[in-house]
């Protein structure tokens, strides 16, 4: 069993999350390997988990032969109901010339194209515009967040629950975040529920996140451990060493 973990030019790991991997695969009895770039990895053993910058992973799946969705999980048709809110699908430039305002919008396909932002203005478009291409984007109607968490769930069981936003004194209800997991029939292995809080206390599903390169978010070392080893086996098809 092996690990490769992302690291800096200067050998020490790339951020947080990198360390927190290390050291729970590493008590696992992993075999670590540092990386600076993919390309030092000539070993094609899938079973072998990539921890590292979410274009680096998929990199290493496609290197593997390994085909996932372009597209990212984000709002499963399954968990529409705990959505409470229109989403929709559009593309930058539709979005600038119907002048649809105060709403939020977060890419579909390149998910490091541009981090999600509220539309208000034209201003609030300034280098997202691309003449040559159009970036499909998911547009929401907006919602007051007080409060946000994200559940780390693996195998169907939630993980861990972090609170990433907002009041530390807000409730979350777990039997939600429990139906929500129930209802989810296409769910991956190991993912992410967000979940979040508005003013007047009703509780909305944020989005999904696949789980091959989330951050730990103050999750325990072991706990990460199993999380990334759960979706990346089930991307490679191969055996989950920390199944248990």
């Amino acid at each position: 069993m092996k690990a490769y973990i992302q690291t800096d030019k200067n050998g020490e790991f790339y951020n947080v999350n990198a360390f927190v991997a290390y050291e729970g695969f590493k008590n696992f009895g992993f075999e670590i390997e540092k990386f600076t770039n993919l390309d030092e990895i000539s070993n094609k053993n899938p079973e072998h988990i990539i921890v590292g910058g979410i274009g680096n992973v998929r990199r290493r799946l496609q290197d593997l032969n390994i085909i996932r969705k372009n597209k990212e999980i984000d709002y499963p048709t399954e968990l529409k109901p705990y959505l409470k809110r229109n989403i929709w699908s559009s593309t930058i430039n539709e979005i600038f010339n119907k002048k649809e305002w105060n709403i939020f919008i977060k890419p579909q396909t390149e998910t490091k194209l541009f981090a999600g932002k509220v539309i208000k203005s034209e201003m609030d478009f300034l280098g997202l515009i691309n003449e040559e291409k159009e970036t499909e984007v998911w547009c929401s109607e907006l919602i007051n967040f007080k409060t946000e968490w994200r559940c780390f769930i693996r195998y169907k069981e939630i993980l861990d629950i972090r609170r990433y936003k907002g009041d530390w004194d807000t409730k979350i209800d777990v039997k939600t975040v429990n139906d929500a997991i129930n209802s989810f029939i296409s769910q991956p292995n190991s993912y992410a529920l967000d979940f979040g809080v508005d003013e007047n206390g009703e509780m909305f599903l944020v989005e999904v996140n696949d789980g091959h390169s989330l951050g730990t978010y103050g999750l325990s070392s072991a706990h990460y451990a199993k999380f990334l080893s759960a979706r990346w086996s089930e991307l490679t098809q191969t055996k989950d060493f920390l199944n248990f």
